[in-house]
């Protein structure tokens, strides 16, 4: 658990890269280890985190947003809390 939270600490500043394959392949790795993190807090503050990266994705081109949208999806089954603060932005 300790190494996986180590693994996420080091992952969780390319939520902030500019390059959209980097903040896919970060929120990727965050994903996989969060069901590793035994602290209800930290997994919480992670998805704080992941939420704003994966939104910025979906107004960028439309190439990106489909690959965005398909990864939310998937993340979604996984963790359905982790857009519940941002679901405005699917519908309005």
């Amino acid at each position: 658990a300790r190494e996986a939270e180590s693994i996420v600490e080091r992952i969780t500043p390319r939520l902030q890269h500019s390059n959209c394959a980097v903040v896919m392949g970060a929120v990727r790795v965050i994903v996989k280890f969060v069901d590793l993190i035994d602290n209800e807090e930290t997994v919480k503050v992670l998805s704080r985190k992941m939420s704003p990266p994966l939104i910025t994705l979906l107004s960028a081109e439309p190439e990106i947003q489909y690959i965005a949208l398909r990864n939310i999806n998937l993340i979604v089954q996984k963790h359905p809390t982790i857009l519940s603060h941002e679901i405005r932005v699917f519908f309005c």
